[in-house]
């Protein structure tokens, strides 16, 4: 069955629990079964590291703990009788996802520290850039200098010049940080506009003098 569909079928349609219950109805492991199997796993893990959302995290985690159950110490030796070292590939395709998720949680000190999330928030509401002049959160050029750098440490922001100006933008990590505070502010939107149009529909009508 693992062999009678597409290798793009298994990367990018099937679920893990799927994928998982056909890997359990092998006898053993061949050539051709690792291979396909391999390129499904490769596949995975780029879309998996070129992708930040809600679900980003749980994501790289379900499949690092895949990999690691079909790259099982138990069926190592098996494994390492074929042409290409799949143990050790998936293995290491494991920890790669393991390292990305913990790269997706910012540690809740980080985000609460003095002006982090406002300044995210300042950024977002910009449409994603600012100038580095700009955040007059803090005053203090030394004391911004040292928060920014925080920021830029953890991929929440990445600065870059353009000519004599120095620009600070968010990245999908720094949206993804404060993507509860996103959600509250774009809900709060709808109602401000609501609001005048109700106050325009009921305006009373003129009469020509």
């Amino acid at each position: 069955m693992l062999l009678s569909k597409s290798p793009e079928y298994w990367a990018r349609e099937a679920t893990l629990a799927e994928l998982q219950a056909e890997i359990r109805k092998l006898e053993t492991f061949d050539e051709p079964t690792a291979e396909v199997l391999d390129s499904v796993y490769v596949d995975r893990c780029m879309r998996a590291l070129s992708r930040v959302h809600d679900r980003s995290r749980e994501d790289a985690l379900a499949l690092a703990d895949h990999l690691e159950r079909v790259a099982h110490d138990t069926v190592r030796e098996e494994l390492d009788r074929l042409e290409r070292p799949y143990f050790a590939r998936w293995r290491l395709l494991s920890e790669i996802m393991h390292r990305a998720a913990m790269r997706l949680e910012v540690p809740r000190r980080i985000l609460e520290r003095r002006h982090v999330r406002d300044i995210l928030l300042q950024l977002y509401r910009a449409g994603g850039r600012v100038a580095q002049s700009d955040l007059t959160l803090i005053p203090n050029e030394g004391q911004r200098s040292v928060t920014l750098k925080l920021m830029e440490q953890w991929d929440l922001i990445m600065r870059h010049a353009n000519g004599q100006l120095r620009f600070v933008s968010i990245t999908e990590l720094g949206r993804l940080a404060i993507h509860e505070d996103i959600a509250a502010d774009t809900s709060a939107r709808p109602s401000a506009r609501l609001q005048r149009g109700c106050t325009y529909m009921y305006e009373p009508a003129r009469t020509a003098s």
